[in-house]
């Protein structure tokens, strides 16, 4: 069951619930774009977005701090190029901007098109694409390097440096040693859903879980009975592992976001069987963050994100107080 209306309206009717909650908010007329109504177009603006379904990103984190503006498609589609663009000069009239991108093939097609159109009008433009998520196709064992919760760290990091007067050539420098300190896994228990479809992405046996799903509904890379938190926690600790080739004293954050369905109990008792585990690992964590970031529309699940804090400014970064609907200070 999903409390909606129609179908065809849901998104609309969301985006006018999110009208009420958050007047902060400037939505755009005619695309799911928003910005933040106090922005006072004085540093480079970051925009970023995707498709719809994935609440609260992103517009959860559009404000001081973060980003200035989100711009969203339908649900699990992203806009395209000419309502990223409209959305991009309702924020600024100083020509410059800069986007954080999930890597979806279609989101990048989307943003990258925006970038060059704005280029040719003698905009200046930055453009950062992560790629955390390390889960593996699971035929080819090839990494699908989505772009997924990890995402939410960018915003964060790269809203402390833009706050603080960063240009768009500091922006690129700060993405290229940060994004490849980034990794993401997620499992679930649950497949997602479009408004007014039964089915969901994908159907599990009873008490079954997929590893390394995508927040789209995609399919993960090994199903089996659920055992525990515990067991979870091992499964997606031993392939960040495998891809960070951490060392006792190595400092990190860790981020658990739900992916839509799953209780903050479950949550909770998920992230303390990570610290115990990392804790076995002898790793330091300076910083953690647990909830609701960036879903796949109900899905019953969760992701692990770890990020490396190779540069201690993003740690600081972190920290610093933001002014969003979605990031608890």
């Amino acid at each position: 069951m999903q409390i909606i209306n129609e179908p065809q309206n849901a998104l609309s009717q969301a985006t006018q619930g999110i009208q009420w909650a958050y007047p902060n908010l400037t939505w755009v007329p005619n695309t799911f774009g928003c910005y933040d109504s106090n922005f006072q177009d004085d540093q480079i603006p970051l925009i970023a977005g995707g498709g719809s379904g994935h609440d609260p990103a992103h517009w959860g984190y559009v404000g001081p701090g973060m980003l200035t503006a989100a711009i969203m498609g339908t649900v699990f589609q992203p806009p395209t190029s000419q309502e990223i663009v409209k959305v991009t000069k309702q924020v600024t009239r100083q020509r410059r901007v800069f986007f954080i991108v999930k890597n979806f093939p279609a989101d990048v097609s989307a943003f990258t098109a925006a970038q060059q159109q704005l280029q040719k009008e003698h905009w200046q433009t930055g453009l950062c694409i992560v790629a955390d998520d390390i889960s593996v196709d699971h035929e080819s064992l090839k990494q699908r390097r989505r772009g997924v919760a990890g995402t939410i760290l960018v915003h964060k990091i790269l809203g402390a440096a833009a706050a603080q007067g960063a240009s768009i050539a500091e922006l690129t420098h700060i993405t290229a040693a940060l994004v490849p300190n980034i990794h993401t896994i997620g499992v679930a228990a649950s497949g997602a859903r479009i408004p007014g479809q039964s089915t969901a992405s994908f159907n599990l046996n009873p008490g079954e879980i997929y590893y390394g799903i995508g927040i789209h509904g995609e399919p993960g890379y090994r199903r089996e009975p659920f055992q525990s938190s515990e067991r979870l926690a091992q499964e997606l600790i031993s392939k960040l592992r495998l891809n960070f080739k951490w060392h006792a004293d190595d400092h990190y954050a860790v981020f658990v976001n739900s992916l839509g369905g799953t209780t903050p109990m479950e949550l909770m008792v998920f992230n303390n069987d990570v610290h115990e585990l990392l804790t076995l690992a002898a790793l330091t964590i300076d910083f953690n963050k647990v909830g609701t970031f960036l879903t796949a529309n109900g899905m019953h699940g969760l992701s692990l994100t770890l990020l490396s804090l190779a540069d201690p400014d993003w740690l600081t970064a972190l920290n610093r107080p933001v002014k969003t609907a979605a990031w608890p200070n």
